[in-house]
């Protein structure tokens, strides 16, 4: 028996060997092309063959805006090997991609898609050995839901530039002091984010303003960022979103891509009021007598509420975001508190006239009559006497 069921076992296996070697797929086809009837080894070789002709020419890839981006063949990788392992029965398979994303990267600087976004369709592409990628199927998942444009300087550039393609999944947080360390360039970057943030329902985490309006910051967006200062937002939506940074020379856009909101948001600066300043008046014995200085200009303080306003059909509705309150800075004048000195006395000033040629004597005779104090005589007055008794009766 033991001489008899060796043989037999031999056979067994090689007949096993040799059905498999010798199989044929039945009604079958691999990224459109029909290996019906080969062997594995067969199809192996037909679909080498097919791979090597997809690559000689690009990807062409449609952009929702209907951009054509050229993008080359070696991004992606086929097992054909693990494809046709996997077919068990009669039908229409894909070729199992694999995309390289180090070498997708660079096709995707500056335009408004994500790694993400344009990952799926790209590996279905393949995957039918179809060199034409169109994004519209995905366009309804990626509308610009909010926007901002900003004139950069370079420290700027440079972290929209790491921010360019950032993807924020549902619950995922956004940190501006993980795009860069130059704290000056962010602070006015920072401001930008918070104003196109305000406008959607993200939750805002943290967010700390000046003491002082900075100069260029409008009021109700002031962002303060330093080493215990930070910017960040989540994501309380349900669906992913990202930020799309397109370089367009002097200025550069910042979009923030997704599904649509469920309803209308923006935001507004209401309930802002000016505090004037106070003069406040010093003294100091350094500056001499008399003397005063303007050792701080006054400026009048300002304060403001920001609201997120949420439209609907059912009405408005308001969240209060921030509270900006600026304090006035005084007018400080520095006056000398150094005694004047007294006056210096004056002596008495005694009129003097001119010499004169009259004589003391005011009835001098040899003064010239110049007639003007010439006057006609007049006769006597005689007082009237009342007559005598005598002649009043003659």
């Amino acid at each position: 028996m033991l001489l008899v069921s060796l043989p037999t076992i031999g056979l067994v296996n090689y007949l096993d060997a040799s059905a498999k070697t010798s199989a044929t797929y039945k009604d079958t086809r691999v990224a459109g092309i029909d290996i019906s009837g080969m062997t594995k080894e067969e199809a192996v070789v037909r679909l080498d063959n097919a791979v090597k002709d997809f690559a000689n020419a690009p990807f062409t890839v449609t952009l929702v805006d209907g951009t054509a981006l050229e993008v080359g063949k070696d991004v992606v990788t086929f097992n054909v090997n693990d494809t046709l392992e996997a077919i068990s029965e009669p039908g229409d398979y894909p070729l199992i991609t694999t995309i390289d994303e180090e070498r997708i990267a660079p096709y995707l600087e500056n335009q408004p898609v994500t790694m993400t976004m344009v990952t799926p369709p790209l590996v279905a592409s393949a995957s039918e050995l179809d060199s034409n990628v169109a994004l519209e199927m995905v366009a309804e998942e990626n509308e610009v839901v909010a926007s901002m444009t900003i004139s950069p300087t370079p420290a700027m550039r440079s972290a929209l530039e790491r921010m360019n393609g950032f993807e924020m999944d549902a619950g995922d947080m956004f940190s501006l002091k993980s795009f860069g360390e130059d704290f000056e360039a962010l602070t006015p970057l920072g401001s930008s984010l918070y104003k196109l943030f305000a406008a959607t329902p993200f939750k805002v985490l943290e967010r700390v303003p000046h003491e002082v309006l900075p100069s260029g910051i409008e009021l109700g967006y002031d962002v303060k960022i330093d080493a215990g200062s930070n910017f960040a937002v989540q994501n309380t939506e349900q669906s992913p979103y990202a930020i799309i940074v397109l370089d367009e020379g002097n200025v550069m856009t910042v979009q923030l891509l997704g599904k649509a909101f469920v309803g209308a948001y923006e935001s507004r600066v209401e309930e802002v009021a000016s505090v004037p300043y106070q003069n406040v008046i010093r003294f100091s014995p350094s500056l001499p007598a008399g003397s005063s200085s303007v050792t701080q200009s006054g400026q009048t303080g300002e304060s403001g509420k920001l609201y997120r306003i949420r439209v609907t059909e059912a009405g408005e509705t308001r969240e209060l975001l921030g509270f900006d309150f600026y304090e006035p800075v005084p007018e400080i004048v520095t006056k000398s508190s150094v005694p004047l000195p007294p006056p210096e006395p004056v002596e008495p000033v005694i009129p003097t006239f001119p010499d004169e040629t009259l004589d003391d004597d005011p009835f001098n005779d040899d003064i010239k009559d110049d007639g003007l104090n010439e006057f006609e005589e007049q006769p006597p007055v005689d007082e009237d006497v009342p007559a005598s008794s005598e002649e009043a009766v003659g």
